[in-house]
């Protein structure tokens, strides 16, 4: 709750300051920025700037789909985390003096080691910023480029978390995780020893026919309780429930409630991109400002 009325806060700061523009990359201009805002709130990493957050994250993310050994990819991933670290020990005595609720605060406060402390909130920064930066954009693509969806949540047959968990199926932000094998295995005559790598394809996952009908289909109605998007098991996403509460309980509403006419924006194309990590590239949009 406390959490909840911080993403509150930011989105209606970024969006009023917006609204008045009538056009914007709202990945660029909305997405980002208050995905970013978000989790410094949930990291306690407050004295960061959003592009920084931003930055960092995504620098870590490549570097974790460095599967190449790309040597400059590999540098600013460093730099990222070397970053990060820098900004856990400028805000360290502050938390100490003030707790809070943030993941740096709490496990300070419980006494875990700085090392593991250190890990903890570069993996919520990998990926608690990039996944719902682009839900935030995707969804709300997806409901432009599917009105009549739109319209089922008007009228009140659909909700927001519904358009939520559909996209996050649909275009899983995050679509492939890679794991070692552990022992000898074979599936669908293919021999797996111990130590050999194999990609977990959550993207391919999400549209198996023989658990989503017609699963290539963007529907907001469709049961999504098979939908792997935030893992399953002890790899489960821990910030599975703050996300939702960001795109589905904030942003989404607010966005559709606030910029009225909200529509795509012709003139420029929506890419969209990545295979690890996917997302919108780019949201070119439009609203009536009158």
């Amino acid at each position: 709750d406390t959490w909840l009325k911080k993403f509150q806060a930011h989105a209606d700061r970024i969006i009023e300051e917006l609204a008045p523009a009538g056009r914007a990359d709202l990945c660029k201009a909305l997405a980002l920025p208050l995905s970013a805002e978000c989790l410094k709130d949930v990291t306690g990493l407050t004295n960061m700037r959003f592009a920084d957050m931003d930055a960092w994250s995504q620098a870590m993310i490549d570097g974790i789909a460095n599967y190449t050994g790309n040597k400059e990819v590999e540098a600013r991933c460093h730099a990222a985390t070397a970053g990060i670290d820098a900004a856990i020990d400028d805000m360290i005595p502050v938390v100490s003096k003030h707790p809070n609720t943030s993941i740096l605060s709490v496990l300070l406060a419980a006494g875990q080691n700085i090392d593991s402390i250190r890990a903890n909130v570069k993996l919520a920064i990998s990926g608690g910023q990039n996944e719902p930066r682009d839900a935030i954009s995707g969804s709300v693509w997806a409901l432009l480029t599917h009105p009549e969806q739109l319209a089922w949540v008007a009228e009140g047959k659909a909700k927001w978390i519904d358009v939520f968990e559909e996209y996050a199926r649909w275009i899983a932000p995050i679509q492939m995780s890679p794991r070692r094998v552990t022992k000898p295995w074979t599936y669908v005559g293919v021999d797996f020893e111990p130590e050999d790598r194999v990609f977990f394809m959550f993207g391919s996952a999400n549209r198996d026919e023989a658990c989503f009908s017609d699963g290539d289909r963007f529907d907001i109605t469709r049961d999504t309780s098979k939908s792997i998007a935030f893992g399953a098991g002890p790899h489960y996403c821990a910030g599975a429930f703050a996300s939702r509460a960001m795109v589905a309980d904030v942003a989404l509403p607010r966005i559709f409630a606030r910029l009225k006419g909200l529509r795509l924006d012709k003139a420029e194309p929506v890419r969209i991109g990545g295979w690890a990590f996917r997302g919108l590239l780019n949201l070119p949009v439009a609203w009536d400002t009158d």
